[in-house]
């Protein structure tokens, strides 16, 4: 995953600080912190894509519960990934071309979809 990142010119380097909060559906995600900015990414690895489909409804609940701005949500086989920008957005969830690393982003994960 870091590699398929790196691959599209983001520096991406991981942390090593989650919160209990990140965990979902019982899987603690990594955490990368993109070039040296605040945003970042967490990455889930459910093991398989019906796993990754429950986590991401099991996200999808949890969040309607909070008010605040959602990440904009990326899938690729058993990967769900949660990309945290530092935009301010008229909308609850960032369109991609808002975002300094949406659309690289989405470039990677597609080339992972299609390994």
């Amino acid at each position: 995953m870091a590699e398929a990142i790196g691959s599209e010119g983001i520096g991406i380097t991981e942390l090593q600080k989650n919160t209990d909060i990140s965990i979902l559906d019982g899987i603690t995600p990594v955490s990368y912190k993109l070039d040296n900015t605040l945003e970042t990414i967490l990455v889930y690895d459910f093991g398989s894509k019906e796993r990754r489909e429950l986590g991401q409804k099991h996200f999808q609940e949890r969040q309607q519960l909070l008010s605040s701005h959602s990440p904009i949500v990326y899938k690729a086989q058993n990967y769900l990934v949660l990309y945290y920008s530092g935009v301010d957005s008229k909308t609850q969830t960032p369109n991609f071309a808002e975002t300094e690393y949406g659309e690289k982003l989405q470039k990677a994960f597609n080339r992972i979809k299609n390994d």
